[in-house]
């Protein structure tokens, strides 16, 4: 939601992967959209202290899905791209 951001202003999303104890950072962009479980663990890091009064935007909007149909398929489309970490590689 920032029209200029870098990553020397800090602020990533932190996620975590409790079985292997590792995180994942990723940092805001002008027009980057995160899609995550709601369930996954995860922190905003506060701004470093460059960015001093200039606030980070975020968004958060939950939206639940159900099948509407028995045996739906419940994937993302191929063209929205995913990051998996941890123990999270071990399956689709």
């Amino acid at each position: 939601m920032n029209d200029e951001w870098g990553d020397d202003l800090g602020a990533p999303t932190q996620f975590y992967d409790p079985p292997t104890e590792s995180t994942y950072e990723v940092y805001p962009r002008p027009g980057r959209c995160v899609i995550m479980d709601q369930d996954v663990t995860h922190t905003v890091v506060a701004p470093n202290e460059i960015a001093g009064a200039q606030p980070r935007y975020s968004l958060v909007w939950k939206l639940i899905l159900h099948p509407k149909k028995e045996k739906q398929s419940m994937k993302l489309p191929s063209y929205i791209s995913k990051v998996r970490i941890g123990s999270a590689n071990n399956g689709e």
